[in-house]
């Protein structure tokens, strides 16, 4: 008893990040609290008097009962657990979640993060009333050192593309690629890893890799 849910804690406490999302050991847990529930009631069921229960069945109520809160316990860890990872993501990459991420979310979790981002971009934008541009929450609190920064593209990724900014115009990325840019246009793209930051005077590479 509690084995499956309990393997599912430290499966996410061991990942580097989240682990693939085990449906099945969930769906078994889940069949382990119905299972217990009917014992449960199979042993109310063989007792008439249920104020004058004998200690043998008080007993095994008790440890039923410990078992479906044990495993309930462990498996709303295992989901709140997961969605305060989703929910950081946002904060640490934007929009730009990596692909590998994303193919380990349940569709659920997917749709989770959809209807997060949809509230986070719903809220900043009416955080400053009148602001003629949304006020990014997710931006790094710390003042840069650098308006502009020089970046460079690390990612072979066809999906960047161009990018309109507010500040820059119209940037086309491809790997290889060194650019000259508001940080706050990239700010995403270097959280994400898929730009790195280059220090021009010095030629020393910084941030990038998420």
């Amino acid at each position: 008893h509690v084995k499956k849910s309990a393997q599912l804690l430290r499966d996410l406490k061991r990942a580097r990040w989240l682990p693939q999302f085990n449906d099945k050991a969930v769906k078994e847990a889940v069949e382990e609290i119905r299972s217990d529930a009917q014992e449960m009631m199979r042993i109310v069921s063989d007792h008439e008097d249920l104020d004058d229960l004998p200690k043998e069945a008080v007993t095994g109520l008790l440890l039923y009962g410990d078992f479906i809160d044990r495993n309930k316990r462990c498996l709303l860890a295992y989901l709140n657990g997961r969605l305060e990872v989703i929910e950081q993501l946002r904060w640490e990459v934007g929009l730009m979640v990596p692909q590998e991420k994303i193919d380990k979310l349940h569709d659920a979790e997917k749709q989770y993060l959809n209807n997060y981002n949809a509230a986070l971009d719903k809220y900043m934008k009416r955080y400053v009333h009148n602001c003629k541009e949304p006020l990014d929450l997710t931006a790094d609190v710390e003042a840069p050192e650098d308006m502009n920064v020089q970046v460079r593209v690390v990612v072979d990724d066809p999906s960047l593309g161009e990018i309109v900014t507010s500040d820059s115009g119209v940037v086309r990325l491809r790997q290889g690629y060194q650019l000259l840019v508001k940080r706050s246009d990239v700010e995403h793209l270097i959280r994400a890893g898929k730009v790195v930051h280059v220090r021009s005077h010095r030629g020393d590479v910084v941030g990038g890799g998420f």
